[in-house]
């Protein structure tokens, strides 16, 4: 069963609930990823939620202030008002009656998520492919855009910018917003302990990545690292076959200790 919700203090965010039919086993609190690949995401997000539904888990996707169907506009949109969000999720999901509660993040969702867990208490992490440099980040995203301008237009034009706001590949977001997300860097986090954590990396290649050894290397206790073989699904607008990313993460979390 699904069910539309509005939550945190003042109902400024909107929420899609999906409820487990029986007896449950905890929550998931889903933190999506940044701008178009949040909507490129999103099926398979809504996959993910009502397969997790079906195993016994509270799945809730929600919009972060300022996008999607929540209060406020896309310029109000910050990392740290991000995190707020993830953490009023929590609190709606725990004033239902949801004792054990985890979060799933894709790309920069997985940031804040991890971010979100190094600072306040999860009981379980899921991490899909993080974003681990936000300034990196920050360059990919003028890419895609200087790419788009050049096939539209036959040029490329950079950035637009009107006053303190940024158009950042196609979302416009406030200068302080872009400073904020090119300072993210998860390998700077280090926390002294996390809570049980999937570290999914889903590319092209089932070697795993340096940088995502890095970040393992740099938890206690350590992740558990898996690496699929897929189509990054949050970069493509077309159909991706996500079933193994869902599988292995549905395994997963049913081998989570009760």
């Amino acid at each position: 069963m699904r069910r539309i919700v509005r939550f945190s203090a003042d109902s400024k965010l909107f929420g899609a609930w999906h409820v487990p039919g029986g007896p449950a086993r905890g929550g998931v609190v889903m933190c999506a990823p940044f701008g178009e690949e949040a909507k490129s995401a999103y099926r398979t997000f809504y996959e993910t939620a009502d397969l997790l539904a079906s195993r016994g888990w509270h799945a809730l996707r929600f919009d972060y202030f300022g996008t999607g169907n929540s209060l406020g506009s896309f310029e109000e949109f910050t990392p740290t008002q991000a995190r707020h969000d993830i953490r009023a999720a929590v609190i709606f999901l725990r004033g239902q009656g949801v004792e054990k509660i985890g979060l799933l993040g894709l790309g920069l969702g997985g940031s804040l998520a991890f971010a979100h867990a190094a600072e306040e208490h999860a009981d379980f992490l899921v991490l899909w492919q993080p974003c681990l440099n936000g300034e990196e980040f920050y360059r990919l995203n003028i890419k895609r855009q200087l790419v788009r301008q050049m096939l539209t237009h036959g040029k490329a034009t950079g950035a637009a910018t009107r006053g303190d706001v940024v158009d950042l590949d196609g979302y416009a977001i406030r200068k302080s917003t872009v400073d904020e997300l090119r300072k993210v860097n998860l390998l700077n986090l280090c926390p002294a302990n996390i809570p049980p954590t999937l570290l999914l990396q889903i590319s092209y290649s089932g070697n795993m990545s340096s940088e995502l050894q890095a970040l393992a290397d740099s938890c206690r206790p350590a992740p558990d690292m898996r690496a699929v073989v897929c189509e990054p699904f949050w970069k493509r607008i077309g159909f991706v076959e996500c079933g193994q990313v869902l599988g292995v993460t549905a395994s997963w979390l049913e081998a989570l200790r009760p």
